[in-house]
């Protein structure tokens, strides 16, 4: 899109796009979040044993007979690759929340909540009982003699 969306549906798209990779985006935080957090625990529990004993680790699908000692490298570097991919993301995200931030002024694009909707709705119910009332007031003039 080189020149741009330039109708409202166009726009639109574009808006709902944006905000669907930013989901995206959030989802993938909190997947590698709660993984890195995995590891830690486990870190936490192999730092407590004996270097020498005997360990299991799933590696893809297969579960490997380790030491200890073998492990905690492994499960360290993992948890650290984990936490660089978590602040690219993050940083990413940062980003997209920018550009659409910037999208929505250029473009004037008001985001409605329900509540929202439901406050306009009572606004507009409320207008509409006060026309009627006003129209029921209107009438004959009569003078008191």
């Amino acid at each position: 899109m080189s020149s741009g969306p330039r109708n409202e549906n166009e726009v639109l798209q574009e808006f709902q796009a944006r905000r669907e990779r930013i989901q995206v985006t959030w989802t993938k935080i909190m997947e590698l979040g709660a993984e890195a957090t995995e590891h830690q625990l486990v870190m936490d529990a192999l730092q407590k044993l004996d270097k020498d004993r005997k360990c299991f680790r799933l590696v893809g699908d297969v579960l490997v007979e380790r030491t200890v000692g073998e492990t905690v490298p492994a499960v360290l570097k993992n948890r650290d690759n984990l936490k660089s991919t978590i602040e690219s993301f993050q940083k990413q995200l940062d980003i997209q929340k920018k550009e659409l931030a910037e999208f929505q002024e250029k473009y004037k694009i008001r985001v409605r909540s329900e509540s929202d909707v439901a406050a306009e709705e009572a606004a507009a119910a409320r207008a509409k009982e006060g026309a009627k009332a006003a129209a029921a007031q209107q009438g004959v003039l009569v003078s008191k003699s």
